[in-house]
């Protein structure tokens, strides 16, 4: 069949409703929904969508449909099966914005949700085996796709993200048409076969920071000091520290019961191989990591900033919008330092620099700083002097 006669033959159905429409489940993805309803006119979700919502066949291998924001998308989706528009964007992760992350437009996921196109952490899609094992009809979660939801609390099993047999990562648009979303897309192999890795013991009390996460997005709150702060404000803050903790060499968890496994499985990653799990497991432990933190409000995060001699700085800078209730709060853990502080005359950093020169050691802004008791790069002061040393040497 020519390419023209097989596009008319099928955009006819363009235009039509679909003949089957399969009710939502709880707390259930888009694109899980959309691809049990290919698989239900037994179709893959390319083809589905591209038969029935005219040109997003393509866009479905391209673009993350769960977090794709296309209000004329859900119109159609809605007039098509007879679902309102509410139910349909309550299946898609922006849903979730001012609670989980904010986003001005952005095509692509913020760092609160895992994201699913990118070839620097090839995740595939996670899942629970044991979920969809216990699923009368078995469908993909909206929660599975948060970067804080890394372990099943129901059943204590880290969640995967690939096939056990084939270790492909599951992506749901590239399923073979089937009776149920079970099945590998590379290999075909039941996916509710995978041997999820238990939580041992003492890994299973961490497992509250997961409920305690999920349990202040669906408030819409979090509880601290006797006081309701915004769940964004919150998931902007575990966003931060997350990255303070990933780019601090040396970084002192003691306080941290689980801290030598964390610093086990950042190790192993340095040796990166797509087929194992690290990946979940350090965001499994990060994210116990940011529950202790802010737990004892703010005693922990006090004693994590004093171990690691973080200023305010360090808290707050690349910190976009810091929410005003963090600001308060690091203003209190560690006051604003003065900025330009006493004095200091080029005399005393050459002095310094000479110093560290007669007894062999590394010339450095922060060397020369601790020499003459100065911040290294808060003192405005001290760091022109330094540059204007240094390039005219």
């Amino acid at each position: 069949m020519k390419k023209s006669a097989y596009k008319r033959k099928r955009d006819w159905v363009q235009g039509y409703k679909f003949h089957i429409v399969l009710q939502p489940k709880e707390n259930e993805l888009l694109s899980s929904w959309l691809t049990r309803m290919a698989f239900a006119h037994g179709q893959t979700l390319s083809i589905f969508m591209s038969s029935y919502i005219k040109h997003e066949g393509n866009a479905v291998s391209r673009t993350d449909i769960d977090f794709r924001y296309n209000q004329e998308l859900f119109k159609q989706l809605s007039y098509k099966s007879g679902l309102n528009v509410q139910t349909i964007q309550k299946m898609s992760l922006r849903s979730e914005e001012g609670y989980l992350f904010a986003c001005n437009n952005c095509l692509y996921p913020p760092q609160q949700i895992r994201k699913l196109i990118d070839k620097r952490t090839h995740y595939g899609l996670l899942f629970c085996p044991k979920c969809l094992v216990e699923d009368t009809v078995p469908y993909f979660r909206k929660e599975w796709r948060y970067y804080f939801y890394n372990a099943c609390p129901k059943h204590n099993t880290f969640l995967v993200d690939r096939c056990e047999q084939c270790f492909s990562p599951i992506k749901l648009n590239k399923m073979a048409y089937s009776d149920e979303i079970i099945y590998c897309n590379n290999c075909g192999r039941d996916i509710r076969k995978t041997r999820p890795k238990y939580l041992s013991n003492n890994y299973k009390d961490r497992i509250e920071a997961i409920v305690w996460f999920e349990n202040g997005l669906k408030n819409g709150y979090f509880l601290i000091e006797n006081r309701k702060i915004n769940s964004l404000f919150i998931f902007q803050i575990f966003t931060h520290l997350q990255y303070l903790i990933n780019t601090t060499q040396n970084i002192n968890l003691d306080s941290f019961p689980l801290q030598e496994e964390y610093f086990d499985i950042c190790k192993k990653l340095r040796n990166y191989n797509s087929k194992k799990s690290g990946l979940i497991f350090k965001s499994f432990y990060m994210t116990a990591i940011l529950y202790h933190l802010l737990q004892n409000f703010p005693h922990n995060l006090k004693r994590f900033a004093q171990n690691n001699s973080f200023t305010h700085r360090d808290f707050l800078h690349g910190f976009k919008n810091a929410p005003y209730w963090y600001i308060t709060q690091i203003d209190k853990i560690t006051p604003m330092q003065n900025t330009v502080g006493r004095t200091i005359s080029e005399s005393e950093v050459l002095g310094a620099i000479n110093y560290l020169k007669c007894n062999n050691l590394k010339i450095t802004q922060q060397s020369v700083a601790e020499i003459i008791g100065c911040h290294f790069s808060i003192h405005k002061g001290f760091v022109k002097i330094y540059k204007h040393i240094i390039l005219n040497n």
